[in-house]
């Protein structure tokens, strides 16, 4: 029996066998949460042209040196100019044009003059108050410089990326597409919301997999429980090769890869970790497979481990680890020795410091201990922890100081 794999050996062979997807030109629409697979650049100034910050007047701020309530200025008013419309109009000496907020500031004004600071009299403005050249003018290119990085490649595009892109003509984008991953129950399972007898069990891990597949941006489907036979689990494998990127397969007794010999390259390894000792990896018909446990808590652990890193690089992701932070533990976790423990930990602020506790024991089968923990404690081999002691902690979810 060859020793079990390291933690990193492994996850390093898993996301070897996981390549990234072929970019495609993706519309602006659907390619939130996607990664950019290249760099974007802007074409020309944004904005285009200067443009009025507010509603009011454009002018000359020369024309109103002076202008106070007492001794208003009067400038005669040549026309209007509306936002999205090109100006039609110049400014001369002695004149303003009125002009709405992010229109086109028109030839010849330096300024805009606030509404409040000017009234209509007829066919004439009185500006009460002087106005500095450039006041409430937004210049072209104020915003980014032709030729400047709108996107780089490899940015997640989130709200501000799409807006940007948007802003600068680009209806779409070249990036990393979403990954559809099918996800697949083997065992003798009773689905959730159906009455179970004494003795027989639900499948949640499948459910698991969905949450923890979308909170990556993937797009995963349930193909629903599988009976725990070579047939049944080949031809539910067989039949999702063109519409899934990938599989994730769950629960089964014995090794679900064992089933699938011919098919494709898989390997089930031994990693030194608990829980989550046992994943599977390969390809299935060139598309990757992955198949952690079927107790919950392993099956949480193997995802985050190793799954997860893995369904991020296939996205073009590089940022494959969670933020970690070093904390004191507050109370020692439990486990079995000579392997990294990986154990549901809850992590608070106190004077100044991180503080993690275990919220429960690491028990493979139970999911109640990760439902209260905000974080992933690490606990290296054979080490010798105390309360006082430093940890890594990776964290899972926003934090509640």
């Amino acid at each position: 029996m060859q020793p079990a794999m390291s933690p990193e050996d492994a996850r390093r062979r898993i996301l070897d066998a996981a390549p990234p997807l072929q970019p495609i030109e993706l519309p602006l629409a659907e390619a939130y949460g996607c990664v950019s697979a290249m760099e974007v650049s802007s074409e020309y100034d944004i904005p285009p042209f200067s443009a009025a910050e507010r509603d009011g007047f454009a002018a000359r701020s020369a024309d109103v040196v002076g202008a106070t309530p007492s001794a208003p200025v009067t400038l005669r008013l040549a026309g209007r100019v509306e936002t999205g419309r090109p100006p039609d109009v110049t400014v001369g000496w002695g004149e303003a044009v009125r002009v709405a907020a992010e229109a086109p500031v028109p030839s010849g004004a330096d300024c805009v003059i606030p509404l409040d600071r000017g009234a209509t009299d007829g066919a004439d403005v009185r500006v009460v108050e002087a106005i500095e050249s450039g006041a409430n003018v937004r210049p072209a290119g104020e915003d980014v410089r032709a030729g400047s990085v709108l996107v780089p490649a490899g940015r997640r595009l989130s709200a501000p990326e799409l807006g940007i892109l948007a802003t600068a003509g680009h209806g779409s984008v070249l990036a990393y597409p979403k990954l559809r991953v099918a996800v697949i129950a083997v065992g003798d399972l009773i689905e959730p919301g159906r009455p179970t007898g004494f003795g027989q069990v639900r499948d949640a891990v499948s459910y698991l997999l969905l949450g923890a597949l979308r909170d990556v941006g993937a797009v995963p489907y349930r193909i629903g429980i599988v009976a725990d036979t070579e047939r049944e689990l080949r031809g539910a494998v067989m039949s999702k090769t063109l519409r899934a990127d990938a599989f994730v397969v769950t629960g089964g007794e014995g090794d679900v890869t064992d089933a699938l010999v011919g098919l494709g390259d898989l390997r089930s390894i031994e990693v030194a970790v608990h829980p989550g000792s046992r994943v599977g990896y390969g390809n299935v018909e060139g598309k990757p497979f992955f198949s952690v446990s079927g107790k919950p808590m392993s099956a949480f652990v193997s995802f985050e481990s190793f799954v997860r890193p893995a369904v991020m690089r296939m996205m073009g992701r590089t940022d494959l680890e969670r933020p970690h932070v070093r904390a004191v533990l507050d109370e020692t976790p439990q486990g079995p020795p000579g392997v990294t423990l990986l154990v549901p930990a809850r992590l608070t602020a106190r004077e100044g410091r991180w503080h993690c506790a275990p919220t429960g024991p690491a028990t493979e089968s139970r999911l109640g201990s990760v439902v209260r923990a905000n974080a992933l404690m690490t606990v290296p081999p054979d080490s010798s922890l105390s309360p006082g002691s430093d940890v890594r902690v990776q964290v899972l979810r926003p934090l509640e100081r």
